[in-house]
């Protein structure tokens, strides 16, 4: 049953955050991600989708390193590095830019025991940008964020499977023009005999409005304040022992102020 408890650890874009469990594994796992994020379409102030002028389309490759390692029994420190690379062209020029995007680092505790079926743990996260201010398009908004996340979860058999559901709620202070965000995330899977994991997830990203303008660049995601719901269903195959491969789809389907697209992801997780 542990496996079906702890594989909860999901792409969402650009972020990546892990489920209320302590990681697997002896000291933790490693998640390399590549995903492809494109639109022609973004949700406008009101939340009606409206294309891009001028025939404009945006490209999104991301290849992220995902490290949980453990210190101590229910502890876990997190690290998130995203390699980027960005364009953006309509009929009058193509603009693009490559690099690192924003990091984060969290701390993470299990307040209750890692043997239960339940899981209650919170985190402490940091972003901090990797990237000059001056790059259009730009990851995001060359500012620093802190977030503090409640994470609940709960695992169960179900005749020679596993069912699990993972529920969180976060506030992220994000400094400077941004405005701060309420976030949620909803995940539910099964593990099935022979290692293949089948889940699905939602997330919501709210913006409290208590931000201000910013010069916009080329990157529809890089709003000062927006809303963004998403839903993502996911494969995962056990290759090998403390090896699986994932591959999901990602869609926004209802926003405002923000990019109207589709992400395809491809991942692979090790323990160690």
């Amino acid at each position: 049953m542990a496996a079906a408890l702890v594989f909860l650890n999901l792409v969402t874009l650009p972020l990546l955050h892990a489920g209320a469990w302590a990681p697997p594994g002896a000291h933790g796992q490693v998640i390399l991600t590549t995903s492809l994020y494109r639109t022609g379409s973004q949700f406008d102030q009101p939340g009606n989708v409206t294309s891009f002028g001028y025939g404009g389309d945006y490209r999104q490759f991301i290849t992220s390193a995902y490290i949980e390692c453990k210190v101590g029994g229910r502890n876990t420190l997190i690290v998130n590095a995203p390699v980027e690379l960005l364009e953006f062209k309509n009929n009058y020029g193509k603009q693009t830019d490559a690099g690192m995007g924003d990091i984060e680092i969290a701390w993470k505790r299990q307040f209750n025991s890692t043997k239960s079926l339940w899981a209650i743990s919170g985190q402490l996260l940091t972003m901090f940008p990797a990237y000059s201010a001056n790059e259009n398009p730009a990851p995001g908004n060359h500012q620093e964020d802190i977030e503090g996340r409640f994470m609940v979860g709960h695992g169960s058999p179900v005749g020679g499977s596993h069912f699990f559901w993972d529920a969180e709620a976060a506030y992220r202070y994000r400094a400077g023009p941004p405005a701060d965000q309420f976030r949620s995330d909803v995940t539910v899977g099964i593990e099935f005999p022979h290692g293949l994991m089948v889940m699905g997830q939602a997330f919501a990203t709210k913006g409290m409005r208590n931000g201000s303008p910013i010069t916009p660049n080329q990157n529809p995601n890089a709003q000062s304040d927006y809303d963004l719901y998403k839903v993502q269903p996911s494969l995962v195959l056990s290759l090998s022992h403390g090896t699986r491969l994932q591959a999901g789809w990602n869609d926004a389907f209802v926003g405002r102020n923000t990019g109207n697209g589709q992400t395809v992801l491809l991942g692979i997780w090790k323990t160690f």
